[in-house]
């Protein structure tokens, strides 16, 4: 096996203990969020935020060992469930540095149009819906099945975690009759009342054909009815039913913009900082090498413009004469990292510089845009992911370069329990940087191995 990578196929718990202990110099990662992303069987909450808590803490205590004492990581987190992430990795025994934002503008909400929820929803019967995942949930637990042998029959991942929900947790949900047909080879005939309550999957609410079509998507556009790209793409429709036309407009997520990436430190063995850098080569971040570039010159008035303004002490006049210049080799990197506007070359106007003025009824407050000194980041491409990479969520590999040379001393080693699609182990090798990548799973394994293959030639990974 090479020594600049080693990549390790199996679960993470079991694969990490294969690791040396204090063997590697950081941790970047990109763990599961707890959200069931496209109900997605490795996203699961795994029964709810305590137990998924004491999931991820067991391998982050596991990645602590092997790190050498005073190494740093940075470990992705959803904003939302963050601060499970935080616990766990509080409860493994890290000290949390700070959180580094990343803002995008790209993000693509996630929620749903509550009028054309209600329109589609075969079941509005709440005790329905739970009366049929009583039943499928105590028929899996008399044959000592799990919801695994349940989704390999119907031929999907993630399905039976909704279909045996309990009250109130989770979202129950009745298979559609083609489902239906493959689980019974498994949990045998139902009752009548349950075949009753079975739909197949064309088959929607009672409303959803009554919507009126107002235009069509096509493109990101849209077109009317009788158009040239009529019948092409997606259609605008509109509430017919009373109980959806009072929901019209209303929806259930707000658009994405951020994510976070945690700082965490192992901490120090020796008596002070320096005598463990000295001695383990970790315990600081690379200030100087995460530089950005600019030639700009800061006033003292920057961020805050007022006319007149005691907390300068001179007002106006002091902070005319008062100018930071920025040191030579690039401002001093922050907790916060930006997305390149979509064409990719450009960075994005930010609104940044905030100024007070006057108007009519009073003090009012607006904002001028310009291109601030951040990290700038873009979105990855589809030549960056590599060929037939279908990993929902992907990372550019600018930013992972930044982290990994953000935390990692020279000739270090990067770890990486949640390798995914390898864009952390491809990062850390563009960087100079040896890499150890654990995956699970055998779809995205093959995936990083291909992506980090290409550019490191190394022979086929070791099964954990």
């Amino acid at each position: 096996m090479s020594s600049k990578a080693q990549l390790l196929h199996g679960n993470a718990l079991q694969a990490l203990r294969k690791v040396d202990t204090e063997s590697i110099d950081s941790l970047v990662t990109d763990p599961p969020s707890g959200i069931s992303l496209l109900n997605l069987e490795w996203d699961d909450d795994l029964g709810g935020r305590d137990r998924w808590i004491r999931w991820l803490a067991d391998i982050m205590y596991e990645c602590k060992r092997t790190l050498k004492p005073g190494a740093h990581g940075v470990v992705w987190a959803l904003p939302r469930t963050s601060h499970w992430t935080t616990m766990a990795l509080e409860d493994a025994g890290f000290i949390i540095k700070d959180v580094i934002t990343h803002v995008f503008g790209t993000g693509f909400p996630k929620g749903m149009n509550v009028d054309k929820m209600i329109d589609r929803a075969r079941y509005t019967d709440t005790g329905d819906v739970y009366r049929v995942t009583e039943w499928i949930r105590s028929r899996r637990d008399a044959l000592g099945l799990t919801n695994r042998d349940l989704d390999k029959a119907a031929g999907i991942e993630g399905g039976a975690s909704h279909w045996t929900a309990k009250p109130p947790n989770g979202k129950p949900a009745i298979p559609t009759k083609e489902r239906w047909e493959k689980l019974k080879t498994l949990l045998g005939d139902a009752p009548p009342w349950f075949e009753s309550l079975l739909k197949p999957s064309y088959e929607l609410g009672s409303s959803w054909e009554d919507r009126k079509v107002l235009g069509q998507y096509k493109h990101g556009g849209w077109s009317l009815p009788g158009s040239e790209s009529e019948n092409k793409g997606r259609q605008f429709t509109k509430a017919q039913n009373l109980n959806s036309k009072k929901w019209a407009g209303w929806g259930t997520a707000l658009k994405p913009g951020v994510e976070h990436w945690i700082l965490v430190q192992k901490p120090i063995s020796e008596h002070n900082l320096a005598a463990n850098i000295l001695k383990f080569g970790t315990g600081a971040i690379n200030i100087d090498g995460c530089r950005i570039p600019t030639t700009d010159k800061i006033g003292s008035r920057t961020n805050l413009d007022f006319k007149e303004s005691a907390y300068l002490g001179k007002g106006k006049e002091r902070a005319q004469d008062s100018v930071y210049h920025q040191n030579p080799s690039g401002r001093y990197p922050a907790n916060l990292i930006l997305t390149r506007s979509q064409n990719g070359s450009d960075p994005p106007q930010i609104l940044d510089h905030m100024a007070f003025q006057e108007n009519p009824k009073g003090v009012s407050r607006f904002f001028k845009t310009f291109d601030p000194p951040f990290f700038y980041c873009p979105k990855a491409s589809r030549k960056e992911k590599g060929q037939d990479n279908f990993h929902p969520t992907v990372k550019p590999l600018k930013l992972m370069e930044y982290l990994c040379r953000l935390v990692t001393p020279p000739q270090g080693t990067v770890i990486d329990p949640f390798m995914g699609s390898g864009s952390t182990g491809v990062a850390a090798l563009n960087e100079g940087f040896s890499f150890v990548g654990v995956e699970k799973d055998g779809k995205y394994f093959s995936i990083a191995e291909k992506r980090i293959n290409s550019h490191l030639q190394m022979p086929q990974a070791e099964t954990a």
